[in-house]
């Protein structure tokens, strides 16, 4: 007997550390941890969307999770936009452009309603978020023209997330969203457009797949009347993460009337201590609408640099 006592009185200690953390993740792991559980590890789309079981208690407003990648990347593209066009705003010229650059792209979401929430109204598995993307290209070389950043993106989005509580491979989830996307830049080189969309998430082990088809608001697109030739009605995201950490990502988009469209390959190593756990990224790109002030305008980039988040 009096050698179990100081075992159980650890396990009393560890059980009340457990009961004093606030995040209910944090706190479900712990008593895991307690209790000599090792816990399977979740799929990408299940830690991405929140979708286990275990995730379904209000989120704090503050508990931010990865959405899209976030990088910082030194690229070269073939072709610099230093006269970008558009039918409705004409043509405008910019500084003399390096074909190096600073790519920068930070993306990140929050639960704003709830699974809980949706229960009290009949609808099970739902959560309502709010995402955000920013991309910018900086000329962080180009001396000559006082380094300017040539193109900065904002897109804010509410995304309608339904879970399909199917723990196998297979559809993992449905969202609705609306997006808005635009430059923020004067008349003559200002580009938006604004989308409702579908989008489904399927897995098969460690293979995610992302389709998602969009429908553009009417006169949202009014300084790019023809992004659609360029941009398409969809986009198709492909990602697969080896045992070992590694991580790679295909986007796609084409219009199939036009011939345009986009490619863009993303590989990131695993989680390396010598970064400060950043990750090495390399980033490739093809074809039309790189960023909005690029939309009608193809090229080829060629990037690499440090990542972090799970993507």
């Amino acid at each position: 007997m009096a050698a179990l006592l100081p075992a159980a009185s650890a396990a009393e200690q560890g059980l009340e550390r457990c009961a004093k953390l606030d995040d209910p993740a944090e706190r479900l792991a712990c008593y895991d941890e307690s209790a000599g559980r090792v816990p399977v590890p979740a799929s990408y789309l299940t830690r991405a969307w929140k979708l286990g079981a275990d995730d379904r208690a209000p989120r704090r407003l503050a508990d931010f999770v990865a959405y899209r990648p976030d990088y910082i990347i030194l690229r070269r593209t073939d072709r610099p936009n230093s006269r970008p066009r558009s039918p409705a705003t004409g043509r405008s010229s910019l500084a003399d452009l390096d074909r190096d650059e600073v790519k920068l792209q930070g993306s990140l979401k929050t639960e704003l309603i709830s699974p809980l929430a949706f229960r009290h109204v009949g609808i099970d598995g739902a959560r309502l978020w709010f995402g955000y993307t920013q991309q910018m290209n900086w000329q962080a070389f180009n001396r000559g023209e006082s380094r300017p950043i040539t193109d900065t993106n904002y897109e804010p989005e509410l995304i309608l997330s339904f879970a399909s509580h199917n723990a196998g491979n297979g559809l993992k989830l449905v969202n609705l969203g609306l997006s808005h996307q635009s430059n923020g830049l004067d008349p003559s080189e200002h580009r938006g457009w604004s989308r409702v969309y579908v989008q489904g998430g399927w897995e098969w082990g460690r293979f995610a797949l992302l389709p998602r088809l969009w429908h553009v608001v009417p006169q949202s697109d009014d300084d790019n009347p023809d992004i659609r030739r360029y941009m398409g009605s969809g986009d198709l995201v492909a990602r697969y993460q080896a045992r070992g950490g590694s991580v790679a990502s295909l986007l796609l988009r084409q219009n199939l009337g036009s011939g345009k469209g986009f490619r863009q390959l993303d590989w990131a190593t695993p989680l390396l201590k010598r970064l400060g756990g950043l990750k090495f990224h390399l980033q490739l790109t093809s074809g039309y609408g790189e960023t909005l002030l690029d939309y009608n305008h193809r090229q080829v980039t060629v990037g690499a640099g440090v990542s972090f988040g799970d993507w």
